[in-house]
This record gives structure tokens, C-alpha cells and sequence, in this order.
């Protein structure tokens, strides 16, 4: 069960307590001063035992407690005790008060709806107690405030303060339970994004280290293929493969010292650019990375629109690009489907693989650290990503909608893709395998 329902269930056993106090309270003190219990009266004692039996049955199961049913255990009260005031005692019992027992468990525990309306019965139970069974020695006559009156206007003050205070209860106790809830809400939020910052700082101090321990094999990986290229006396495969070879430890030395750059110039974290020129260079550099793997860009939006587009948005799109061509490692021979759309306001990029899905155990290979990186990456921005199945059944969209800042008139401009014109920015796009 989630703790939701595990606090439904706590409770729960909180109510069959007390009802079960209530119970061997009332029957003690009816025993301590004498009362002897008529027939009615232990029937509906008895009638209170079984209710509690059935609550207290109910929290030994597994099965979640819904809102519905907790409410229906808080009704069944009303089986018993209007009853039992009825036949003893009436509006003039003291054991009355217990009416707002479970009033005030509707209130701290349940929304506005059920404690108003847990409230207006308990107010109906008390008026008709008073109007049929006030309790006094002249009942009748009390009813038409003649003989035993002063009483009588005692019980109506009674049920005045009775009523007021249900009121009281069904309103400010419920907004502040609400309050209480919504703020362990939050702080059950606040948790989770400090876990997620904390994970991601952890990743971060990671890939620094990292970075910085790659940096001297890959300078000596670059200073072996040029001796090798340059000794000239391999043929045309070995040749293509140093080229190929070459060109990835160019591409790690590139990301590198565009690393360094950019945490050594905090301030150029955002860069004003044209957004279609934007998507077409964060997926060349990411076909860089993956020359292996085919993409298709279908873009629309106004094609000649600039805006500020942090700098990590563009290594989130690479992150779930890498995650969907290895969730797509099979299926190679399929596409990855890169849709985006763009307001003045909104970005919107959908990026659809051919995997197994989210529901697959093998697609837990694609969704790992870039995934993570590109959540937080993301929400710090304003963003959010949000992963869906594929309405094929097979594969995973993974959306990504970030909030567009418009750049200051002065600095706006826009860069036009390399090749490709105005007017095929609203096109498809098949990327190449380089």
C-alpha cells in the first residue's frame, strides 16, 4: 500500500479505538451510577460492539481503505448511537457531546465535502433528539415551552452551542487539517527535488572527476592515430577506420573543452539564437556521437524566430537522443522520429524511438543517467519531461516542453540551419549516416 493509504488504514484503527472507549465508557458509567440499561438501550451498546468489530476486522486486510468507505465507517456511529441517546435520556444525556467525535475525525482527516456534510447530520441527530426526546420529566409540556421551560431553553442553548460549534469544526478545523496537508505536501515535494539535486550534483562531481581524468588518454589516443596516419603504409579500410577514429577523439576532446568553457564562464549560460537553427545543430553534433543511427527531423514553427536557449538544454536533447538509440539498439534500421514544434511562448520536441517500450524489461537500458540529467536539467529551466508509450504500442515518446524567453530586440537574431533554406523549416529532414 502507498503511505496514503497506509495513514487511511492508521486512522481507521484510531476510530475502531475510540469507538470501543466510548462503548466501555458509557456502559461503565451507566453501571457506576446506577442506571440500569434497559433492553433497547444493550441492544444498541450491542449493536456499537459489532460496528467496532467490523472496522478493526477491516484494518487487518491488505486492500487499500478508500475515502468512500472510511467515510461509510465514520456513518455507521449513527447506527447505534442516536438510538441509544433515544432510549436513554434523550437530548438531556450528557454522552450527547460524542455526536462531534466523529465530526472532528471528518474534519482533520477527510476533504471539505464529507465533514459538511458529517456536520449537517450530526446538527439534524441533535434537533430531532430535542424536538422528540428533550429529556425532561415533563416532556410534552416542555415541548411547548409551558411546564419545566427553563430546562427546556437549557437543552435549546445546549443544541445553539452544539450546532455552532459543529459549524466551527466542518469550517476551521477542516481549512486548517487542509493547510497542515497541503503543507506536508510540499515538504514531501521539497524532499524529492533535494534528493534529485543532491543525485544530480553527486553525477555532476562524478562526470567532473571524470572529464578530468579523460582528458590525458585521450590526448595521448590522439597523438597515436596521427603517428599511425602519418606513417602511411595501411590500406584503404585501415585508413577509413583511423579517419573514423580520429574524428570521435576530436569529438571527446571537443566536449571536453567546451565542459571547461563553460563552467569557467558561468555567465554565457544562455545564448540568443534562432530555435530552428538551434535543433539542427544539437542533432549534427549528437549524429557526430551516433553516425550509426538514422534520424528524421519534422520541425514547425516560425522559421525565422530568435530566443534564449540555455546552453543545457541542448545536452538534454543529446541525453534522450542517446537514450533512444539504445533503447532502439535493435531496430536499427528504423528512425528515430524528432518532432518539434515552437511558439513565441512554448517549445515542444517529441523524440520517438522503436524500442520495447516503458513497459519492457529491456528498456531500462535506454533511461539511466541521461535521463536523470536531462529531468533536472529541465525542471531547473522551467521545463518538464514526461515520457509516454508509443501509440503503436511499441517504442517510447519521450516529451520535452520548455518555456521560451524572447530575447531583447537589440540582441535578437536568427542563424539559418546550414543547409537548408527558409521554407524547409517546416519540412521533414532524413539525417544522414556520416
Amino acid at each position: 500500500m502507498s503511505p496514503l493509504d497506509q495513514i487511511v488504514m492508521t486512522n481507521l484503527r484510531r476510530l475502531t479505538v475510540l469507538r470501543a472507549l466510548a462503548l466501555c465508557g458509557y456502559a461503565g458509567s451507566s453501571l457506576w451510577f446506577g442506571h440500569s440499561l434497559s433492553g433497547g438501550a444493550l441492544a444498541c451498546v450491542v449493536l456499537g460492539v459489532c460496528t467496532a468489530l467490523v472496522s478493526g476486522w477491516r484494518t487487518r486486510g491488505q486492500v487499500a481503505i478508500r475515502r468512500l468507505e472510511f467515510f461509510a465507517h465514520l456513518l455507521m456511529d449513527w447506527l447505534w448511537l442516536p438510538p441509544l441517546l433515544a432510549l436513554s435520556g434523550g437530548a438531556a444525556n450528557p454522552f450527547i457531546t460524542y455526536l462531534l467525535v466523529p465530526l472532528t475525525i471528518a474534519a482533520a482527516t477527510m476533504p471539505r465535502f464529507y465533514s459538511w456534510m458529517m456536520a449537517l447530520v450530526s446538527i439534524a441527530i441533535y434537533t430531532a433528539l430535542i424536538l422528540a426526546f428533550p429529556g425532561t420529566e415533563q416532556d410534552h409540556q416542555a415541548h411547548t415551552g409551558a411546564a419545566g421551560g427553563a430546562f427546556y431553553r437549557h437543552l435549546v442553548g445546549m443544541w445553539a452551542t452544539f450546532a455552532f460549534s459543529s459549524l466551527l469544526i466542518a469550517g476551521f478545523v477542516n481549512s486548517m487539517a487542509s493547510t497542515l496537508r497541503e503543507r506536508d505536501r510540499r515538504l514531501h515535494q521539497l524532499q524529492q527535488a533535494q534528493a534529485r539535486r543532491d543525485q544530480v550534483l553527486a553525477l555532476g562531481t562524478l562526470a567532473a572527476g571524470t572529464a578530468h581524468e579523460l582528458a590525458s588518454p585521450l590526448q595521448t589516443m590522439a597523438l597515436v592515430v596521427e603517428e599511425l596516419q602519418a606513417r602511411g603504409n595501411q590500406d584503404a579500410d585501415a585508413k577509413a577506420d583511423l579517419a573514423l577514429l580520429r574524428q570521435q577523439v576530436d569529438v571527446c576532446k571537443q566536449a571536453l573543452a567546451q565542459l571547461k568553457r563553460r563552467a569557467s564562464d558561468p555567465e554565457s549560460r544562455d545564448e540568443v539564437q534562432g530555435v530552428a537553427g538551434f535543433l539542427q545543430r544539437a542533432l549534427e553534433r549528437w549524429q557526430l556521437l551516433r553516425p550509426e543511427v538514422h534520424y528524421e527531423l519534422s520541425s514547425s514553427g516560425p522559421a525565422d524566430m530568435a530566443a534564449r536557449l540555455p546552453l543545457t538544454l541542448e545536452q538534454a536533447l543529446i541525453n534522450l537522443l542517446n537514450n533512444a538509440a539504445d533503447a532502439s539498439a535493435g531496430e536499427q534500421s528504423v528512425p528515430i522520429l524528432v518532432e518539434a514544434t515552437w511558439t513565441t511562448q512554448r517549445l515542444r520536441v517529441c523524440i520517438i524511438d522503436s524500442g520495447p517500450g516503458l513497459g519492457a524489461g529491456s528498456s531500462s537500458s535506454g533511461f539511466g543517467i541521461g535521463l536523470i540529467l536531462s529531468e533536472a536539467a529541465l525542471s531547473q529551466l522551467g521545463g518538464r519531461l514526461h515520457l509516454s508509450a508509443r501509440a503503436s504500442g511499441r517504442g517510447t515518446v519521450a516529451t520535452i516542453e520548455l518555456p521560451l524567453l524572447a530575447p531583447a530586440a537589440k540582441h535578437a537574431r536568427w542563424e539559418q540551419p546550414v543547409g537548408h533554406s527558409q521554407a524547409d523549416a517546416g519540412s521533414t529532414n532524413q539525417g544522414e549516416v556520416l
